[in-house]
């Protein structure tokens, strides 16, 4: 009965050893029962995250949030604005080139991270709705340039070399009109007056004999030589 009582306590007290062996190389969580956000805790920051965090406070400080706010820079250079309100945390990340032009004295610059900020927060926090941005208006057709004019060759009118077109009110070109006919809407010559025309013909035919037996040009208007003499009125013979 003893040596069975002695077995059971060596039984009992080997349990009791395991248990504590394996409580003593149990790691200990120093975070149970805390959310991120109750585990962020502010670390020292550089120049341009301070001037980060604070003009992200003034932005913060007239919503009444009561956030806890933490500023760290990520693999690309940007900085990473961290709100955190009990066991909530929100994230913000905040354009590096933003932060140069803000802190080189743009106003515009300033004026972004302001707005962008401010919304998120309200958005987030406030259960504010963001209103979506007007679409830009469509961009109107481009008008095609008129070609240019040809310049006008010599003796020609310009609105010839543009193409035929021509000034306003101008009347289009049509056919020249006929030279008028010798004799054509002339009234009749009388007797005395063909007779005078017969005799003037006929010196101008001697006269361009004449001159082409000495080799001259005949006169102009005279007719070429071996033309027949015009025929003469009775009364001349």
């Amino acid at each position: 009965m003893a040596v069975a009582l002695a077995d059971v306590k060596d039984d009992l007290m080997a349990q009791i050893r395991k248990k504590a062996g394996r409580a003593r190389l149990r790691p200990v969580d120093p975070l149970a029962g805390r959310s991120v956000a109750e585990t962020l805790t502010r670390t020292a920051m550089d120049e341009k995250e301070t001037w980060v965090f604070y003009l992200v406070s003034e932005i913060a400080i007239p919503l009444k949030l009561n956030v806890k706010i933490l500023v760290v820079q990520d693999s690309m250079g940007h900085y990473l604005v961290q709100f955190a309100q009990g066991k909530r945390l929100v994230s913000y990340r905040v354009d590096k080139a933003w932060v140069a032009d803000a802190m080189a004295g743009k106003a515009e610059a300033r004026e972004r991270i302001h707005t962008a900020v401010g919304q998120y927060l309200r958005q987030e926090f406030l259960g504010q709705k963001i209103p979506p941005k007007a679409a830009p208006a469509p961009a109107k057709p481009a008008v095609p340039a008129a070609p240019p004019a040809k310049p006008a060759a010599p003796g020609q009118p310009a609105g010839a070399a543009a193409g035929g077109a021509s000034s306003p009110g101008a009347a289009p070109a049509g056919p020249a009109p006929a030279p008028p006919v010798a004799g054509a809407g002339q009234p009749d010559m009388s007797r005395e007056e063909k007779i005078a025309a017969a005799k003037a013909r006929a010196e101008a035919i001697k006269a361009a004999l004449a001159a082409g037996g000495s080799g001259g040009n005949p006169p102009e208007g005279t007719p070429p030589a071996g033309t027949p003499p015009a025929p003469q009125d009775p009364a001349e013979s």
